[in-house]
């Protein structure tokens, strides 16, 4: 009577990872190889079957080429079995996208879970799936599911997305606390909170790749083990992400506190899959060699992570040691730029950078300062 299947959710499949900027397409196909990954791990732990809690589409109207890369690589657990629930992304409504084409030629054995309706996987096990047909509701969508009958020795799992009313400002589609013990569920597999979460037997399998700068646990799938009906379910975490998404406010004082903030983000993981969003805070009284730090620990990251935030203007506004230019060319382009970034178009060497972003003269002219003043030290 055992079962042991793979629970995952929040795929977002076609997001436009606008938070990654130029890198939004790499992040995009990154999730493709993640969930290569899921594949490979269900085969590997040889699951009976595969729950996929909601938005498996980050929305409705995705590119063709992303459905159809979607379901390529859901074709591939097959013989495998696959549940998708439609989330509050990818809901379930006339004209949406499990009505297109594409989808309709995903293989046998992906299962779309279209309505609120006991649905038997096996004699002895059955799943109670919550499929969201809307973007909001106020409503419980798991509150349609049914108490276990006297009698009732089969594994009961439920399906829903929606927030757990446990989480903070969260109110769509809330979801209640008690659901998994009320309806007598084995299980509770949730999708909609992109972290890992574990409450009994209700469990946010979390996203299987991070979306976002804010989320604290992302990037697994959950292996989930049942010896029976009424037992205690086993979840195990598995980490399959491939990219680090952090945010980091350091306050720098001295040159001691940057090489605190490289080693916390080095302890991360390797640079080239960490993306990065840094917002320095430097006190007024730190000395010269604290900003020079920072500047060289900014170009290592800007040179070797996979994505970094962290605007050069926050480093040349902050306090230094005023340096200064030997007359000739360097001080002729220092002045021409300098007089670009206020509005006037310059005669001499620097008239040609007229046409460049501002953010590229400022970074061009803490550069040259830079040098001017490591030369001379």
């Amino acid at each position: 009577m055992a079962v042991t299947f793979l629970h995952t959710a929040d795929w977002q499949m076609g997001m436009k990872a606008l938070q990654a900027g130029e890198k939004a397409k790499e992040v995009r196909a990154k999730r493709f190889e993640t969930a290569a990954r899921v594949v490979e791990l269900a085969k590997r732990e040889g699951v009976a079957f595969v729950l996929l809690a909601g938005d498996l589409f980050e929305h409705y109207d995705v590119d063709e080429a992303v459905v159809r890369k979607t379901v390529a690589l859901l074709d591939s657990f097959s013989p495998i079995r696959v549940f998708v629930l439609p989330g509050n992304h990818d809901p379930l409504i006339a004209g949406g996208i499990w009505d297109r084409q594409s989808w309709q030629r995903v293989g046998d054995h992906v299962t779309l879970l279209c309505e609120s309706a006991e649905f038997h996987v096996r004699e002895e096990v059955v799943l109670y799936p919550a499929p969201l047909k809307q973007k909001q509701s106020t409503l419980d969508p798991t509150a349609w599911m049914p108490a276990r009958a006297t009698g009732d020795d089969r594994i009961r799992i439920g399906v829903a997305h929606g927030a757990l009313d446990l989480l903070p400002k969260r109110t769509n589609f809330p979801i209640s606390a008690t659901r998994a013990d009320e309806a007598g569920l084995d299980y509770l597999a949730l999708g909609d909170w992109h972290s890992f979460m574990q409450q009994g037997r209700t469990v946010y399998s979390g996203t299987m790749e991070p979306t976002s700068f804010s989320e604290k646990d992302p990037g697994n799938v959950s292996i989930v083990e049942i010896s029976g009906a009424r037992s205690e379910p086993v979840v195990s975490r598995h980490h399959l992400g491939a990219l680090r998404w952090s945010e980091h406010e350091a306050l720098i004082g001295d040159v001691s506190d940057v090489e605190e903030l490289r080693r916390v983000i080095l302890r991360l993981g390797p640079l080239p899959a960490q993306l990065l969003r840094i917002t320095p805070q430097f006190d007024p009284a730190a000395p010269p060699e604290a900003l020079g730090e920072l500047r060289s620990l900014r170009d290592e990251l800007q040179k070797e992570s996979f994505h970094l935030d962290w605007p050069f203007e926050t480093l040349d506004a902050l306090p230094e040691t005023p340096v200064i230019l030997p007359e000739g060319l360097l001080a002729d382009i220092d002045e021409g730029l300098g007089a670009i970034l206020e509005g006037r178009i310059p005669e001499g060497p620097a008239r040609e950078a007229a046409s460049e972003a501002p953010e590229v003269l400022q970074e061009a002219r803490a550069l040259l300062r830079r040098l001017v003043a490591e030369a001379h030290r």
